[in-house]
């Protein structure tokens, strides 16, 4: 169990909120869209341009028919500037196709980051579940995963401290057993979290341990467990 500790505060910077999260994601989606949209945009801009390069060339005109294809889909606007001068030249060709280019690549980065913030979301509500039906398992593999620490050792000490149990305790309280002073300082990242709160505990213990805390604040559970 843990009474006063002496840990250094953490330099660990605030863990983004699920709402946070979600949001970052919408936003990721929606940008994804927008800029799909405008590669799309662009290379039907190139393709049109390619068209009205090779109808000037060859003397056919240099107003795009209504309706035809692919002109038909062309930005107008953009029509107009390429015809100012009767052509539209290989420098304007080249303009449209890094255009394309940019776009294409804006859209991947965007989609990329989608899916990645996607998986995010999916891991929290997965982790959410664990908690919720108490598998300390999966949660411990997490936590002794990002900082350095045995799994197995971790999850021998929960058992020794509470049998697994986040809501035991009276002076002690939770799965590793902490003092409410201790679980309130400022070296706990989640110490604005229930003392009660299981994946807080596993993540705060682990962190204690990465930083050598084990033998001298659970030196009952510690030397059994590690």
């Amino acid at each position: 169990m843990i009474a006063l500790a002496t840990l250094a505060p953490s330099a660990f910077a605030t863990e983004v909120s699920d709402t946070q999260l979600k949001a970052q994601l919408r936003n990721a989606n929606q940008r994804h869209r927008l800029t799909r949209q405008r590669a799309a945009t662009a290379r039907v801009n190139l393709a049109a341009a390619r068209e009205l390069q090779t109808q000037t060339a060859g003397g056919l005109g240099a107003t795009p028919l209504v309706g035809a294809t692919p002109l038909s889909g062309m930005n107008p606007a953009l029509a107009t500037r390429l015809l100012a001068d009767a052509v539209v030249s290989d420098d304007e060709i080249s303009a449209l196709q890094t255009r394309v280019s940019l776009t294409k690549t804006l859209a991947h980065r965007w989609a990329v980051k989608a899916r990645r913030l996607a998986k995010r979301v999916h891991r929290r509500r997965q982790i959410a579940t664990w908690a919720r039906q108490h598998d300390w398992r999966p949660l411990i593999e997490i936590a002794g995963r990002k900082y350095g620490v045995s799994p197995a050792g971790l999850y021998r000490m929960m058992m020794f401290e509470s049998g697994g149990r986040p809501a035991v305790g009276t002076t002690y309280k939770g799965l590793f057993q902490y003092a409410p002073s201790t679980w309130a300082r400022h070296w706990n990242p989640w110490h604005q979290e229930s003392i009660f709160n299981g994946w807080a505990q596993i993540r705060a213990t682990a962190l204690a341990l990465s930083k050598g805390m084990g033998p001298s604040q659970w030196p009952n559970t510690y030397p059994m467990a590690f």
